[in-house]
């Protein structure tokens, strides 16, 4: 049951009375959704503080300071685990307990919180107490959860094309047809999960004219293979015409985006292809936070257009050859 302000738990009484440096220094680290503090000389004896059991949706009035009620919240698994971990803690203090644990929500639905342990020792090194901080992280792993659901979702499309007629033959990336329908899918998924979604349009200057068709190609295969070398699984790459490549940047900002295509310009410079240290390479960005009440083909549109613009611009002479549509009008 939860302490009254009149009658603190002992365990409650005892860790307010023992503060420490060392102990204040561990708690300082910690950013708290949950502390217990577990007796080993009386082990379902534990108190556990009341934010915990507000987090899994109880009232703290309700639960009674024991490790059986504890436990109970906790998955097996987990709960196995995280024994065996602070068991080897006990042994070597200097082994440390940090480890990801599931509780069971009351509504069912799991709870991830990252549990840093440590052992209070008496004078001879034996562990009398365990004090331990929890942090809750259940949106952190939804969002990587939602990230691989993404990525498999991906990667299930690309399979499901049919090669032939989605994807370039000299590059073996997307051609036109095949950016569109991937394109068209990520801009649903923003608008689902109210994210930005970033198009980056490359223009490489015609080396067709200047090495012939065949050194040609190999350079548009070494920049197609630098894009992919500097993104992400979840990124979508394509060959939008002989001389254009358009990158997908799903969840990336203004910011990312002008980073990612950064980053890749710089990366020329280093590829052992030689006529690409002095390939002219100019970019187009286009950035656009959407939500489930936009048109997907009105975005779709809107976006090319957008990088079409930055593109023209960026071919221009004087001009930046990275040029971001948003950026590019805060200037004026």
């Amino acid at each position: 049951m939860t302490d009254t302000p009149t009658e603190l738990h002992y365990l409650h009484r005892e860790l307010y009375s023992i503060l420490n440096r060392s102990i204040f220094d561990f708690i300082h680290e910690g950013s708290i959704d949950g502390i217990w503090y577990w007796d080993l000389t009386k082990k379902n004896n534990m108190w556990i503080s009341p934010n915990f059991w507000t987090l899994l949706g109880y009232a703290s009035k309700d639960r009674a300071h024991h490790f059986s009620e504890f436990k109970s919240v906790i998955f097996d698994e987990d709960l196995a685990t995280a024994m065996t971990k602070l068991q080897k803690h006990l042994q070597d203090s200097n082994y440390p307990f940090n480890q990801i644990i599931r509780y069971q929500h009351k509504t069912a639905h799991p709870i991830y919180m990252r549990t840093r342990a440590m052992a209070i020792r008496n004078k001879n090194g034996t562990a009398l107490r365990i004090l331990a901080l929890s942090n809750n992280i259940t949106a952190t792993i939804n969002l990587q959860d939602k990230n691989k659901e993404l990525q498999e979702r991906i990667e299930q499309l690309q399979k499901a094309l049919s090669q032939e007629t989605t994807h370039d033959e000299v590059t073996g990336i997307y051609n036109r047809r095949g950016l569109e329908e991937s394109y068209k899918y990520l801009i649903e998924v923003a608008k689902r999960d109210g994210s930005h979604l970033s198009v980056a349009l490359f223009h490489i200057a015609s080396s067709s004219e200047l090495y012939g068709q065949e050194q040609h190609d190999r350079i548009i295969k070494a920049f197609a293979s630098i894009i992919a070398h500097n993104t992400r699984r979840i990124d979508v790459i394509g060959r939008f015409n002989d001389n254009e490549f358009m990158l997908l940047l799903p969840n990336t900002n203004q910011e990312n985006s002008t980073m990612v295509v950064e980053r890749i310009k710089n990366h020329i410079h280093y590829e052992a292809v030689d006529e690409l240290s002095d390939l002219e390479v100019f970019v187009g960005i286009a950035t656009k936070s959407l939500n489930l009440s936009d048109n997907t083909q009105a975005t779709y549109d809107i976006l090319n257009l957008y990088v079409d613009e930055a593109l023209h611009l960026a071919k221009k002479k004087d001009s930046p050859d990275i040029i971001h549509y948003q950026q590019y009008l805060l200037r004026f």
